[in-house]
């Protein structure tokens, strides 16, 4: 048995596929949920923000930084080389600062008496969209290899869920 982190041998493409599939079970889970009831899409709430953690530790791992100084952010989702490197848009790099400040993952997990106190889902879904979008296109753009191409194209098409649509 191994001392080692879980994951801590993952490669930027791994940890990219891992995201994407995080991303799909929030968008089926927010299919399914009462968007008027917190609860109910507290699970799909969770794996969007999961999943955005994903996508950002899937570019440091491709810029090269360390799996335990990621492990180290603690959760945190706000860094100006996200902006700077992915060109992310001045709503989305807000988002991202609100969302940590507000603690808004453990939230998702461990409150439920703070459920409402959420971002709303359309900047949510924003969020996840626009940074799904520019961590695999930088992952894949300055990557030989590119196992999660197809997938990531597919799920940027088919991401917002239809009852909520997008802004």
């Amino acid at each position: 048995m191994s001392n080692e982190y879980p994951g801590s041998n993952a490669k930027p493409l791994e940890v990219l596929d891992l995201a994407d599939a995080y991303s799909r079970a929030s968008k089926l889970l927010f299919s399914e949920g009462q968007e008027r009831v917190a609860l109910s899409i507290a699970p799909a709430r969770m794996c969007a923000i999961h999943a955005i953690e994903l996508y950002l530790n899937a570019f440091l791992r491709h810029q090269g930084v360390a799996p335990e100084e990621i492990r180290a952010r603690m959760h945190s989702l706000a860094e100006p080389m996200f902006v700077a490197k992915l060109q992310l848009r001045k709503k989305t790099a807000r988002h991202l600062e609100v969302m940590t400040a507000k603690r808004e993952y453990l939230i998702s997990r461990y409150a439920p008496d703070q459920a409402r106190e959420h971002t709303e889902l359309t900047r949510l879904t924003a969020t996840l969209k626009e940074v799904m979008a520019k961590v695999g296109k930088h992952l894949h753009r300055t990557s030989s290899t590119g196992s999660s191409t197809v997938a990531i194209a597919d799920c940027h098409r088919t991401f917002i869920p239809p009852r909520l649509g997008c802004r």
